[in-house]
């Protein structure tokens, strides 16, 4: 099976949000901060008849509160900047893919590389509502976004890396 990958910016950009905060999980350590932030800043409006309780406690829900959306804004904004960066509007061809059997493996080349990858050392793969999410190791990862498969059906090429990789190594996100 094969197909050239043509990106777009709302494909890109779902899988940067999927394999940042869902799949790396990196949402935690702000929210852990702004709990721990906002509990102290309760203890401390708890404590309001001690001399200069309740300003640090709105220096610690300020502080709390603030981190998250500092953090939140800047990996969005900075979503933005890579997708200009990247230049997906109108979408372009980033990559060909060649899914061969068992043998041949991953076949993955642009203008500058090519590489090949054997199926018994990739590292998982995710289907979402618009895209295959095939990982090579935990870090590097191809996006082969349904728009651009010729064969058509999503399911098709859905099977035929199930069978090859593994269904311990594929997780669907589409279940409901």
């Amino acid at each position: 099976m094969k197909m050239s990958v043509y990106l777009d910016e709302k494909t890109f950009r779902s899988f940067t949000v999927f394999d940042i905060l869902s799949r790396r999980k990196y949402w935690k350590s702000p929210v852990i901060f702004a709990s721990i932030m906002t509990f102290s800043a309760l203890i401390c409006f708890l404590m309001h008849s001690i001399d200069g309780a309740v300003l640090l406690g709105v220096v610690l829900a300020v502080i709390g509160l603030g981190m998250p959306v500092i953090y939140f804004t800047t990996f969005f904004s900075s979503l933005k900047k890579q997708v200009k960066l990247q230049k997906l509007d109108p979408p372009r061809n980033v990559y060909n893919v060649e899914l061969a059997d068992k043998a041949d493996g991953i076949i993955v080349s642009n203008e500058k590389e090519h590489a090949s990858y054997k199926w018994k050392d990739a590292w998982k793969a995710y289907r979402s509502a618009d895209a295959i999410y095939l990982f090579i190791t935990s870090e590097r990862g191809f996006i082969l976004p349904y728009s651009s498969m010729k064969e058509g059906d999503d399911a098709l090429w859905w099977s035929f890396i199930a069978a090859h990789l593994g269904k311990e190594k594929c997780i669907d996100l589409c279940k409901k």
